[in-house]
């Protein structure tokens, strides 16, 4: 099968090798350098679904040293001031032995292992623009270059979408009381807030609030913004340093009513975009191409391919559609601090933290997803 790939950041590039591996021609059409591709300061919580993929495809091998592994997801309801672990032991058997709740990476370590891997694949193809000039010289054409994609747009495919009230705003820092192998996903009624460990005292703090305040504290000299993310922190854990400038964005969220147009595919946020909370926006997209992936490797749909993207999209409806509610649900739930919902938050976790089976139903949903 001849396919052409629009876009080749992360989602993007790690479909063209993985389609390359289902034995197909990939044209990678990128109007970006891979300097620019690589050059982008984000960080990433990766699941056991994007390890299995990563190996499948062998990149795991080259980026597992520069993954940084945690062994306990400390979840925190800062309104009812409780608190409940994910640990190793909720994982299912297979990905107990890898020793890790989940593992943290930084944009350009995987964008570089993935560049490496592609420039020792013959039968995909890299192309300096993103305009395919003849579609009809593909037997399919995967779109996936983001969330505000012009394909989409061109196509005018229709989707559901909205700005929740609310920015990001990220800094790396240097912290103490805190073990280098935990990771901290912290709800309290102006948004989550998560601290993920990047190796010894380095963290990344992730903290989404509301559009005033935020817009605030970004303008904060350093001071002032370090005094602030110290109100934040879990007892005990004290903020040394602020390492980068902090920087901010917008949350929104974006999802398809159908992941295909013909024969275009929609993959990763070019389909559907979440908010941030519990890390689950790049292992969805993944979750993408490993389906993708194997309906390719079907004989019978390869010398079909007009039903792949149709039998794609309904694979993925369930995983995308019960994942962003999960994450959206969490939002609204850490957000909701009227008095008449306390009792049942504290429920909640009481009963999360004594039952290891919900513990595991939940991180098994969150690590391999439906």
């Amino acid at each position: 099968m001849n396919i052409a790939i629009i876009g080749s950041g992360l989602t993007g590039s790690l479909a063209a090798i993985s389609l390359a591996h289902a034995g197909c021609r990939v044209d990678l059409y990128e109007r970006l350098s891979d300097e620019e591709l690589i050059n982008r300061d984000r960080t990433y919580a990766i699941t056991h679904s994007s390890r299995k993929l990563l190996e499948k495809v062998g990149i795991w091998s080259r980026l597992v040293s520069h993954l940084i592994p945690f062994q306990y997801l400390n979840v925190i309801d800062y309104e009812i001031n409780k608190k409940f672990q994910f640990l190793i032991e909720d994982l299912s058997i297979e990905n107990r032995n890898y020793l890790a709740v989940g593992w943290i990476a930084e944009h350009k370590n995987i964008m570089l292992s993935i560049l490496e891997v592609i420039s020792r694949i013959e039968n995909i193809n890299k192309i300096p623009t993103s305009v395919i000039p003849n579609t009809n010289n593909y037997d399919l054409i995967v779109a996936a270059d983001g969330s505000n994609s012009t394909t989409k747009k061109k196509l005018k495919t229709p989707s559901f979408n909205f700005n929740y009230d609310q920015m990001c705003i990220t800094a790396k820092v240097l912290l103490r009381g805190v073990k280098s192998n935990e990771a901290f996903e912290i709800l309290n009624s102006e948004g989550p807030f998560a601290v993920l460990p990047l190796g010894g005292d380095l963290f990344q703090l992730i903290c989404s609030q509301s559009m005033l305040k935020g817009s605030y504290n970004i303008s904060l000299s350093k001071s002032l913004f370090l005094d602030y993310l110290s109100t934040l922190l879990p007892y005990g854990i004290e903020l040394d340093t602020i390492v980068d400038k902090p920087s901010s964005f917008p949350i929104n969220f974006v999802f398809n009513y159908s992941f295909f147009s013909g024969k275009f595919i929609y993959l990763g946020e070019t389909a559907h975009k979440l908010h941030p909370v519990g890390g689950q926006g790049l292992n969805l997209c993944w979750r993408d191409v490993d389906c993708l992936s194997k309906l390719i490797s079907i004989s019978f749909l390869k010398n079909n391919h007009s039903f792949i993207p149709f039998i794609y999209s309904i694979s993925r409806i369930v995983d995308v559609l019960s994942i962003s509610i999960l994450t959206d649900s969490l939002v609204r739930y850490s957000r909701s601090n009227i008095n008449i919902f306390l009792l049942p938050r504290k429920f909640i976790f009481y009963i999360l933290k004594k039952s290891a089976f919900l513990r595991k139903h939940i991180i098994n949903i969150m690590t391999n997803g439906l």
